[in-house]
């Protein structure tokens, strides 16, 4: 996929499956599943990922204007888009084990959707200074959540987290 084609695929997208759902979805300020889920034939979830795993390999130009076609409803927020595509360049930046692998690879079939989850209960919205812990137990490291805010909260497959370090003192000593 090139510039010009996910430009057209985006434009395409919003008029064929956007613009007819969304006064509906705008006037019950409901998440379109349906809407995500067709994000991923389109070829617009994994646009700015690396072509090794199957992603476009587009850069921010590209990204700018796909998200100019895709904004203006709920049926699929600006900020809930590129929440996915920050999720997933971070995603894609972590040391590619299997996991991470995979993951790429079904984001860029359009089989997941990724999110960033930094606005946490509690943190006034200030990613850096999370609320959430990262604690250590006998398997390593686990999560111990405040609630996470967002459109597509309990719609994605993952989640992007900025979490206090284990042995973190202050709100900034935070760990993705």
């Amino acid at each position: 996929m090139n510039h010009e084609t996910a430009v057209s695929n985006a434009k395409d997208f919003a008029d064929r499956i956007l613009a007819p759902a969304a006064r509906q979805n705008d006037k019950e300020a409901r998440f379109s599943a349906e809407a995500i889920a067709a994000l991923g034939p389109a070829g617009l979830l994994g646009v700015m990922l690396p072509a090794e795993v199957g992603g476009a390999g587009l850069g921010p130009r590209t990204l700018a204007a796909v998200v100019a076609n895709l904004c203006g409803s709920r049926c699929i927020s600006r900020d809930g888009y590129l929440m996915h595509v920050c999720a997933t360049a971070t995603i894609a930046s972590a040391r590619r084990g299997a996991a991470v692998a995979q993951t790429l690879k079904d984001i860029s079939a359009g089989k997941h959707l990724s999110t960033l989850a930094f606005s946490e209960a509690g943190s006034r919205s200030h990613f850096w200074a999370p609320v959430s812990r990262a604690k250590r137990n006998a398997a390593g490291v686990h999560l111990v959540l405040q609630e996470i805010m967002g459109d597509q909260r309990g719609h994605a497959q993952s989640y992007v987290v900025s979490a206090l370090s284990p042995e973190g003192k202050s709100p900034t000593e935070s760990t993705l």
